[in-house]
């Protein structure tokens, strides 16, 4: 046990910089450190503040037909399919994979323990993201239904319980995807497009269930018909509801011991095949052997660029996390050219006047998370000595990796437009700006991840989930683009104005070339700062 604690602790305090502002003499180490962490208490605000605002207007739909304890399940079940879609892409380099495999295997501790201790920091992490989700939902009911003094400590044991499945399934799931790949040729791609199967298959799945909310009216005759499908969905949301709203002890109880049963088989399957799916991962894909080829010359920009896109694309948790905002953007693209009738009902929009304005919005959000460069410098981890050793300018450096963002996305921000537009027939300025506003989204925000990340760095990371997704770089892009995205796309619907569009479009272009100056000026001093 005391194995396990002390190899959490480690994991646990690696995140966001916390060792670097504890033990770090270095000033300059310790402002990145100070900066991550002030990145994530912003990220807790933000989420706290939407998910008070979501569970707030929820609730006062529920208690009009009393229904309030619906509530509860409903963001039960939605904080499992966060977590669990995460787990999934945090199997490689958390649980798998992870950089100093050797290094930990070589101490004095059990194979048990350090598995164990890679599932507690999977769990740790995404407890987070159940606890702003939970806790609103549930200080708000508290207050609306005043329930008896036993819910309060019941509630806390249950959010604590609650996040473990979906990570053990996810985490199992990842591992799956992980051991076939793990030894094929293109493994990386072969992954990433598994994955992103898996992830739209669980969205797809999730959405269908929730036609029930179309229309906040039929939430009366509906509120069984909801329980009946959270429950046939994912029973322990229902669980969740039934032990907090009625305090059934079967429910209780199926969660406790469906928590703990799980959680044992994961650790004792892991304790005996941790080590042997790691060396399956290491070791060289079959009939994959080093063949001297004719050596090909190319410019500078060429050769960076190649370089990039390569690192890019052995990463597959890299690409599926920042490849995501791309193909949502062309499914949502290929349903309005199909389907726009539906998605107008199903928006209650009985007209299209609003729909092609609020879409170039839409979409820009959607790009503003396919940007590469919010951890691109990051990724350069150790290898960071390679490209100060190459006589190639920091302008030189940073454009190549921009170019990796601007060539994914500009080709899906064209497609995109172009199946809106045919199936929206949007009129001509409509059209202009479907491609226009996204483009400088991309190009504003591909620059943007540039400029926070040279200044937050994650140099010393151990697995790539930690430059990924855990980077203060990366949050604070995540929640500029959504407020960039919905704070115009608001305006539009409010006012109608077709003024929006064009001055949010000189916003991000001056924004951006405003960034790339100070890149330019400042990066030279910045690259060789890095270590």
């Amino acid at each position: 046990m005391r194995e396990l604690w002390i190899l959490t602790k480690l994991q646990l305090s690696a995140l966001f910089g916390i060792n670097k502002i504890r033990h770090m003499r270095n000033s300059d180490e310790k402002k990145i450190g100070k900066r991550s962490l002030g990145s994530l208490i912003a990220m807790v605000v933000a989420m706290g503040y939407m998910s008070v605002f979501y569970s707030y207007m929820l609730a006062r739909a529920f208690q009009m037909f009393d229904t309030l304890p619906t509530l509860l399940g409903i963001m039960a079940a939605a904080s499992s399919m966060l977590i669990l879609m995460f787990s999934i892409f945090e199997t490689k380099g958390v649980l798998f994979g992870f950089g100093d495999f050797d290094i930990v295997m070589s101490w004095p501790v059990s194979v048990r323990s350090v598995a164990a201790s890679r599932v507690l920091n999977m769990y740790a992490y995404n407890f987070v993201y159940a606890f702003l989700l939970l806790l609103p939902a549930g200080v708000i009911y508290a207050i609306m239904a005043a329930p008896p003094l036993w819910f309060y400590p019941l509630f806390l044991v249950l959010i604590l319980l609650l996040p473990a499945l979906p990570t053990i399934v996810g985490a199992l799931l990842g591992t799956v995807l992980t051991v076939f790949t793990a030894r094929m040729k293109k493994n990386s791609l072969l992954n990433v497009a598994l994955q992103m199967v898996l992830v739209f298959g669980i969205m797809f799945l999730s959405m269908r269930s929730g036609y029930a909310f179309d229309n906040p009216s039929q939430l009366a005759s509906v509120g069984t018909a909801i329980n009946a499908q959270i429950a046939s969905m994912y029973p322990p949301a229902q669980w969740f509801q039934s032990a907090l709203s009625e305090g059934s002890m079967i429910s209780i109880l199926w969660l406790v011991l469906t928590t703990l049963a799980t959680v044992s088989l994961l650790i004792f399957w892991l304790g005996k095949n941790f080590v042997s799916i790691n060396s399956r991962i290491k070791s060289k894909p079959r009939g994959e052997t080093f063949v001297m080829r004719r050596q090909a010359h190319s410019t500078k920009s060429a050769a960076l660029f190649s370089r990039e896109f390569k690192r890019y694309l052995s990463s597959s948790l890299y690409v599926v996390n920042t490849a995501f905002g791309n193909v949502m953007m062309i499914i949502a693209a290929v349903v309005l050219m199909v389907k726009a009738d539906a998605v107008l009902q199903y928006l209650e929009m009985p007209e299209l006047k609003s729909l092609p304005a609020l879409a170039p919005f839409v979409f820009g959000w959607m790009v503003s998370m396919a940007s590469t460069t919010t951890s691109a410098i990051s990724m350069e981890g150790k290898s960071l000595w390679i490209i100060k050793s190459l006589p190639v300018s920091a302008k030189e450096w940073l454009a190549a990796k921009l170019k990796v963002t601007l060539v994914l996305a500009i080709p899906s921000i064209l497609i995109s437009a172009t199946l809106t537009a045919i199936g929206l027939k949007s009129s001509l300025m409509e059209t202009v700006w479907l491609y226009l506003l996204p483009m400088a989204y991309i190009f504003a925000f591909g620059v943007f991840g540039l400029w926070l990340n040279i200044r937050m760095p994650r140099m010393d990371w151990v697995s790539e989930a930690e430059a990924i997704k855990q980077g203060g770089a990366t949050m604070v892009s995540v929640f500029v683009g959504m407020a960039a995205g919905f704070a115009p796309a608001i305006l539009v619907g409010l006012t109608g104005s077709a003024l929006i569009a064009p001055i949010m479009f000189v916003v991000l272009v001056v924004m951006a070339i405003l960034m790339w100056g100070s890149l330019v000026r400042s990066g030279e001093t910045r690259m060789l700062k890095l270590h």
